[in-house]
């Protein structure tokens, strides 16, 4: 059996259980990357054995990008797991990283960060933060001045609307509760 589904925007896992059909999981991944769903996506692949890494070949092959293989359980998770980005984050540059992100500097407009874990920047945010990407809605992002176009936290989305936020001064952090994204002070 393989399960094809979307953990957050735009991350894609591929679930691969023991005894998968190979021609099954094939026939059903061609049938996916053929669909506008993938298009853009990040996929992460689960599982181990063969099949998992045929399946990894096979997405390569493809040109797909970001192609990752992760453990069979989400809740390990790695202690030294922190990048730390010493410049500013200029329009349409990204960071993608599996665990933390502390970026000393600016995010700019159109700037893109996907973390696993927390997202803290040591300056203005006002590109995209994606903060939790497997779904854990327990991730934070946190900012000395929140002006951001998008902040994703798990599954959830908070987009700021066409008038541009202005930092009320000090450092804030969003985090979900009670099933949306809020901002308080820190």
């Amino acid at each position: 059996m393989i399960e094809i589904k979307g953990i957050t925007l735009p991350v894609i896992l591929i679930r691969v259980d023991q005894g998968a059909e190979e021609s099954e999981v094939f026939e059903r991944l061609e049938k996916f990357l053929s669909s506008k769903l993938s298009e853009g996506a990040y996929f992460l692949v689960e599982g181990d054995g063969d099949l998992t890494k045929k399946i990894e070949h096979f997405l390569i092959k493809k040109s797909l990008r970001n192609i990752r293989k992760i453990k069979a359980s989400f809740e390990e998770k790695a202690v030294n797991r922190l990048l730390v980005v010493e410049k500013h984050l200029r329009s349409g540059q990204k960071i993608e990283h599996n665990g933390d992100v502390l970026v000393l500097g600016n995010v700019n407009k159109d700037a893109q960060i996907i973390a696993t874990g927390n997202i803290i920047v040591m300056g203005t945010l006002r590109g995209i933060a994606v903060a939790g990407a497997l779904g854990d809605e327990s991730a934070v992002v946190v900012a000395l001045r929140m002006e951001p176009q998008q902040i994703r936290i798990g599954r959830k989305i908070a987009i700021s609307n066409e008038e541009e936020r202005v930092s009320p001064g000090y450092p804030e952090i969003a985090k979900v509760e009670g099933g949306a994204i809020i901002l308080e002070r820190v």
